[in-house]
């Protein structure tokens, strides 16, 4: 039977079939059509200086193979994962159950359950810590943000994602090094730079320009998402150099160590397609809320707001940017000379069981490194050398002193400065000694990609609530702040609302305490409430929120590992109390104080 004949057989069998796949066949050939095309087209590409949702989804939705291939991806990574750990946490003792019943066991018997289970969960953590490094950047930062919240994920969990902040697998020293040296001679400009052909350096060609910096060429440190750090020494410059080792060097310092950290190849598509599929699925579940509760949509524009900000973690030029502007404002707020505030009032308020006795307070507080703005691009940031080690990893006693200073900066950024670093995970914040008696223990805050900015009106808004959520001031809190806030609409009517809104922040939050176990539970008993403020109340989360909860619960995560006792809101209070009264001329302290150590005797009788 010929090829045509066999054909003919088979469609007038099988139609439905056979129209089936011509259609996938012609839908795969349009689709393969659409990418040539709009890879031959140059008038689109992806904007680097800013965040454009609008040119980023012209550009993708012209691209459905590579769509097709990266969903094909994330389904091929962390499907097997998913599905395991559904099948062995959920499935399978659910049918063990409903077969045997409920089964008491003898005592060995529940040790060797509770064994096996620790057993396939760190075998899963293993699996899932590696897909997501396969994944690349955007899923690597999801499982840092994870692997500082012990109350969402199990210590096991825990500990294979905290190696994400240090395991990413580097990229080749070659090509760092190249990019580097072209991005040195962009930074030059004129007859030096012309005199390279930057499109094809060579080997000797690019160690000759680094060694016109360097006293030798950098030595990879660590390797990041996005990109990765190598240290080197600054070179000095003398009369028998060429002309282009004294342009670079020019008003430069001699022999200072710098952290040069270099962008991976290729970020900027790898991460604006992650970050399209990410707000494609907010404009989905949007859809889906509107038609299954009363929410007002937000998962777009919450998403949005996280994309803009993860986007411009790409862009090293603003990130110096953000990097010199906190350099400045924190110095002028953490100089060692107890200046705390925009303006240096109210700074004798303390709370005595936050109070470090020992610590030596006319030395800074927080560090952030000098940026050699000379040498930055898009895609290299060369700032001063910092030795330390993250507070994740410092002695419990460390992060038990360094920590209210932590909440001061974080709370300082949010409610006074107008810029909020975002993305804190272990790595970006570490402990070292003060550079005026090298002895101090001092937090050093790194990587300024990802900031957020508050307005004034949502710093004031963000004030007021701390404060009323201090004084147990619900009825304004919700009344007011939640509206002027952006959690629910201003026309609403919270007469229903605020018993549900009342239960959840006493009992879900400043009630619970800092045990853990006993937070779990709380949320666990008020979770009808939950779903009743999400499904049936047009119940809202503005975009900067989410950055602001990362920060904090970075916070909150490092020291629970140095002090199981630490509370977020007890910790919070001496800052937000001192903003209150600049900001506001808030004069019923009294309520507050008694307040706030009622909260912490309760927490402390509970424990």
């Amino acid at each position: 039977m010929s090829l045509p004949t066999l054909l003919r057989h088979t469609i007038r069998r099988r139609p439905i079939s056979s129209l089936a796949a011509t259609t996938s066949i012609s839908a795969l050939g349009y689709a393969n059509y659409r990418e040539w095309k709009a890879n031959d087209d140059l008038t689109t590409s992806i904007p680097r200086d800013q965040y454009d949702p609008n040119a980023i989804a012209c550009y993708w939705e012209q691209r459905p193979i590579s769509i097709m291939k990266r969903l094909v991806n994330i389904v091929y990574e962390l499907g097997p994962v998913a599905g395991e750990y559904f099948m062995q946490f959920h499935m399978k003792p659910w049918i063990s159950q409903s077969l045997n019943g409920i089964e008491n066991g003898t005592a060995n018997a529940t040790i060797e359950k509770k064994q096996s289970k620790l057993e396939l969960e760190r075998k899963l953590s293993l699996k899932l810590r590696s897909s997501l490094t396969d994944l690349g950047p955007t899923f690597v930062k999801i499982g840092q943000q994870l692997s500082i919240r012990p109350d969402l994920v199990s210590p096991t969990v825990l500990y294979e994602l905290q190696r994400l902040c240090d395991a990413v697998p580097p990229f080749a020293d070659e090509i760092a090094m190249k990019v580097l040296a072209e991005d040195l001679l962009s930074t030059i400009g004129g007859d030096v730079a012309s005199s390279y052909e930057t499109a094809s350096l060579n080997g000797k060609e690019i160690n000759n320009v680094l060694l016109s910096v360097f006293e030798d060429i950098p030595q990879l440190v660590a390797s990041a998402s996005l990109g990765q750090v190598y240290k080197a020494t600054l070179r000095a410059s003398n009369d028998d150099e060429s002309t282009t080792m004294k342009t670079i060097n020019q008003q430069i310092p001699s022999k200072e160590e710098v952290a040069i950290k270099i962008q991976r190849p290729d970020m900027l598509e790898t991460v604006s397609l992650d970050l399209f599929l990410l707000v494609s699925y907010g404009k989905l579940a949007d859809k889906l809320c509107s038609i299954l509760t009363n929410q007002i949509p937000y998962h777009e524009m919450f998403l949005n707001g996280f994309a803009s900000g993860a986007f411009m973690e790409l862009n090293y030029v603003r990130e110096a940017e953000n990097q010199m502007y906190f350099r400045h404002e924190l110095q002028s707020r953490f100089n060692g000379n107890e200046k705390s505030s925009s303006n240096g009032k109210f700074n004798n308020f303390r709370i005595p069981f936050l109070q470090s006795s020992r610590r030596n307070n006319n030395v800074e507080k927080v560090i952030v490194p000098k940026v050699y703005e000379q040498y930055t691009t898009q895609r290299i940031l060369v700032s001063e050398w910092i030795d330390g080690i993250p507070l994740a990893r410092a002695p419990p006693e460390q992060i038990r002193e360094l920590i209210p200073i932590g909440v001061e900066l974080f709370l300082c950024q949010l409610l006074d400065i107008g810029r909020f670093h975002a993305d804190p995970h272990p790595g970006n914040l570490y402990v070292t000694t003060s550079k005026i008696d090298g002895i101090t223990p001092t937090l050093c805050l790194l990587d300024f990609g990802l900031v957020a900015h508050v307005s004034e009106g949502e710093r004031n808004n963000m004030t007021r609530a701390i404060v009323n959520l201090l004084q147990g001031d619900y009825d304004t809190l919700i009344a007011h702040d939640a509206k002027h806030l952006g959690f629910l609409p201003h026309d609403m009517d919270v007469t229903d609302l605020k018993p549900v809104l009342k239960t959840i922040l006493k009992e879900g939050l400043v009630g619970a305490g800092s045990n853990l176990h006993d937070r779990r539970r709380n949320l666990m008993a008020i979770s009808n409430e939950l779903n009743e403020v999400f499904f049936q109340y047009p119940f809202s989360v503005p975009p900067f929120f989410a950055l602001v909860t990362r920060g904090l619960g970075l916070l909150e995560g490092i020291a629970l590992t140095g002090d199981p006792s630490f509370d977020i809101f007890q910790a919070s209070y001496p800052y937000a109390k001192r903003r209150a009264i600049e900001t506001f001329s808030v004069k019923d302290y009294g309520k507050i104080s008694r307040n706030i150590l009622s909260l912490r005797r309760t927490s402390t009788e509970v424990n």
